[in-house]
């Protein structure tokens, strides 16, 4: 019924004449432009930039924001730098801003920069936190920035404030991505981990917003309802206490569905969720990252382009593919921007909440070394 209503009060708008105020000014929309690859952060294919068409793409003509870096693309620490080095000076050249560039560097099994390539060993946060020394954390912390900070990156998709008390989630207990089932404790070790990574000069990003270790699902499979299993009063407490003392350089936001929070969406595409939850209740006021656009929650039930209009929408300023080539050999970024400027020009995405994504953005970069 309140869908019908909408819809018969925007009829009646535009009988009366109104529907050109609903279209933004072509000015506006012309600033917008070639600042909106500035609020993707892709993936791509390769080790070096050179001879790279598909990459050179994504930095001079999509623009994007940054670059996220799987095990795809890295042999070793130099080849790393080398490659990094390039990333930056040709976006630099092609954009006039710096580049964020990103890895999951979480510790343990997540950790890009792995012993296979030539790094040393780190602790998974469930280690960390089985020893429960949280000056130990830090340090860590702080041993993993400077690796990062070396080759070249800038901004660290971790550490993961899930809260782990479901024993049999598959994607963050069963990962020993947790820093266990404690949420005070959890909220300990990710202030310790996030003060390392900031002292060598390193962004962080806590994830996974609104909490992703209860299910008993993988959003990189596909569909994951959490309505069941979550518990705010446990899950939400290391955002609260992060973001309030100002530990939270950006939140990265999970593909959990719970009914309780939002009946049509998961979170990542959910105002209620994000606008509501993070923003209101929780006040927080700085960028915010969708996980990967091209996981099966997402992409399964939703194209690229639809995805990326409605996190927007409800309130993401940065979207996460981390893989910019599409089964057609296509490009993923340039799908999602095709679909954002259709939204913006016919009114459907207010050009207001893609203006505030672009100013995070901008502020984040700002505080790059």
């Amino acid at each position: 019924m309140p869908r019908l209503v909408a819809a018969r009060l925007l009829s009646v708008l535009l009988a009366a004449g109104c529907g050109a105020a609903m279209v933004p000014d072509p000015t506006r929309l012309a600033a917008l432009e070639p600042e909106l690859g500035s609020l993707l952060l892709v993936g791509f294919r390769g080790t070096d930039i050179a001879g790279n068409a598909d990459l050179d793409k994504l930095l001079c003509e999509a623009r994007v924001g940054g670059t996220v870096l799987l095990s795809r693309n890295i042999v070793d620490a130099d080849q790393l730098a080398r490659l990094t080095g390039a990333l930056a000076q040709r976006a630099a050249a092609c954009t006039g801003r710096k580049l964020l560039v990103a890895a999951d560097a979480e510790g343990g099994n997540v950790m890009r920069l792995a012993a296979r390539a030539g790094w040393p060993a780190t602790f998974s946060a469930q280690e960390l936190g089985e020893t429960n020394d949280f000056v130990l954390t830090e340090l860590e912390a702080r041993r993993i920035g400077t690796m990062l900070r070396a080759v070249g990156i800038n901004w660290n998709l971790a550490p993961v404030v899930d809260v782990g008390y479901n024993p049999a989630n598959p994607v963050i207990v069963g990962a020993a991505r947790s820093f266990g089932a404690n949420p005070q404790l959890v909220t300990e070790h990710a202030r310790a981990f996030v003060q390392g990574l900031r002292a060598e000069g390193v962004l962080t990003a806590l994830k996974h917003f609104p909490g992703h270790g209860s299910s008993f699902g993988d959003s990189h499979r596909g569909f994951t309802d959490v309505t069941a299993t979550a518990a705010p009063e446990l899950e939400l407490v290391p955002y609260r206490a992060l973001i309030g003392e100002g530990f939270a350089d950006s939140v990265m936001t999970a593909h959990v569905f719970n009914r309780q929070l939002d009946d049509q969406r998961p979170a990542t595409l959910s105002r209620a969720t994000i606008g509501g939850l993070l923003r209101g209740e929780l006040g927080f006021k700085g960028p915010v990252i969708s996980d990967d656009l091209r996981m099966g929650a997402i992409e399964q039930h939703y194209g690229i382009g639809e995805a990326a209009v409605l996190a927007l929408d409800a309130g993401v300023d940065v979207l996460l593919i981390v893989d910019d080539r599409l089964p057609d050999g296509g490009s993923a970024a340039q799908v999602a921007l095709a679909a954002i400027r259709q939204a913006v020009a016919k009114g459907t995405l207010d050009p207001a909440r893609v203006e505030s994504a672009i100013e995070r953005v901008r502020a984040l970069r700002g505080r790059l070394p």
